[in-house]
């Protein structure tokens, strides 16, 4: 169990410090940074800004959750990795252990990023707007989030299993869908008769993703969540341990 943590840590340190996470990182700040020091809204308050952050995070869930595999394939280690000392499925566990780490690692990033809006609009949230916010939604919140939508990126690329870029087209799919999506937990939160018409919608992870982000913490969107993730990881287990991996 140490060597596979060991594992799940290594591929979140190995992602986390290339290129690509981290010019995704600072534009994720720098995009809420603008609607801190820019636009800032008479409305908002602190969970309305790290919704900001997140709809950019978001993109970077994705890259994240298609990495920890695509990243085995594109460095030409998969041979060594699924046919090594562990099963596939011991990898593949450690690659889910990834993601949780990851819901770690972004729960902390909107945790700084709530600390900097507090302290840049001092007046309006200051100090107290940090402390009454309930950080433990959030945290549960970005786990969720993180693996059941990384979990499906991972279902993704076990599928297809390839390095090209094709992935991205998907990435941009789904940051459309997360895009709209907001429209539409906008209007049913002034339309409550209209949640009829998207009942089946909203039993997925798209739709209850957009709800924790918006700071509507309710258990019902934590735990389809995580039925999703189950149910991808699942898949991601069984087609990977049926692939021929040359």
């Amino acid at each position: 169990m140490h060597k596979l943590l060991k594992i799940s840590y290594l591929n979140i340190k190995n992602l986390i410090c290339s290129r690509e996470f981290l010019l995704g990182i600072i534009a994720a700040f720098s995009y809420s940074m603008l609607w801190v020091l820019l636009v800032h809204p008479p409305k908002y308050e602190l969970g309305d800004y790290a919704f900001e952050l997140g709809r950019f995070l978001y993109v970077v869930m994705l890259y994240a959750g298609v990495s920890i595999l695509r990243n085995d394939i594109k460095f030409n280690t998969t041979k060594n990795i699924f046919t090594g000392i562990f099963s596939r499925t011991e990898i593949m566990f450690s690659k889910i252990i990834s993601l949780i780490m990851f819901g770690i690692t972004f729960y902390i990033m909107v945790e700084i990023n709530n600390l900097l809006t507090a302290f840049i609009l001092w007046e309006k949230i200051g100090i107290v707007g940090f402390l009454t916010f309930n950080h433990l939604h959030l945290f549960i919140s970005y786990i969720a989030i993180v693996v059941s939508m990384g979990g499906l990126m991972l279902l993704i690329e076990s599928i297809l299993f390839s390095e090209k870029k094709s992935i991205l087209f998907i990435i941009l799919i789904f940051s459309m869908i997360n895009f709209y999506t907001t429209a539409i937990t906008t209007y049913i939160g002034s339309h409550p008769e209209a949640a009829q018409k998207f009942s089946t919608y909203m039993k997925t992870p798209f739709y209850n993703t957009v709800m924790l982000m918006q700071g509507n913490f309710n258990m019902n969107s934590v735990l389809i969540n995580i039925l999703w993730s189950m149910i991808f990881f699942a898949l991601s287990i069984i087609i990977v341990n049926k692939r021929e991996i040359n």
